[in-house]
């Protein structure tokens, strides 16, 4: 009996995963589209979004307004989002999921996406109504180590 049971939390995740993994591929699909109404359509209607610069927008309608506003700029009009691989995925439990991935934008006038210029993202989606999607969403720039936290973490190691 302990084996069907491990087996079905196993195929459960399995199909958990799979649907995380397609709402990364529907945010994807609207920010090369430019589509803020499907790229808002991946996030709750009481999510948090932080961006990389520490925006902090809350809610669907607004994080749909301020994307619509971005996708329509003439910095991200036409830019595309990579990934840099799948996104590593902790299920908390049965309706919450800890996701991190790794990527970045291309600018429309760049030949290849800028890996110099990768982000990480940590969001939690939560499952309701058999549908995942993103409650809380935050970027931030991957840097190196500064010059002060490395001349902290030599002093540390004396």
């Amino acid at each position: 009996m302990k084996v069907t049971e491990e087996f079905k939390k196993e195929a459960s995740e399995q199909s958990d995963a799979a649907a995380i993994r397609q709402v990364f591929a529907q945010l994807a699909t609207a920010w090369d589209l430019g589509d803020a109404n499907i790229f808002a359509e991946c996030l709750t209607n009481d999510c948090d979004y932080v961006t990389f610069a520490g925006q902090h927008i809350v809610g669907q309608e607004a994080n749909r307004q301020i994307h619509h506003d971005l996708f329509n700029s003439w910095a991200l009009k036409g830019s595309s989002m990579h990934s840099s691989g799948q996104p590593s995925i902790a299920f908390l439990s049965n309706t919450i999921a800890l996701v991190h991935s790794t990527g970045t934008i291309k600018l429309r006038f760049q030949k290849k996406p800028p890996l110099d210029r990768l982000s990480i993202q940590t969001m939690v989606l939560i499952k309701t109504d058999g549908q995942w999607k993103i409650r809380a969403f935050h970027n931030c720039r991957i840097q190196q180590p500064g010059l002060f936290q490395r001349l902290l973490m030599a002093f540390k190691r004396k």
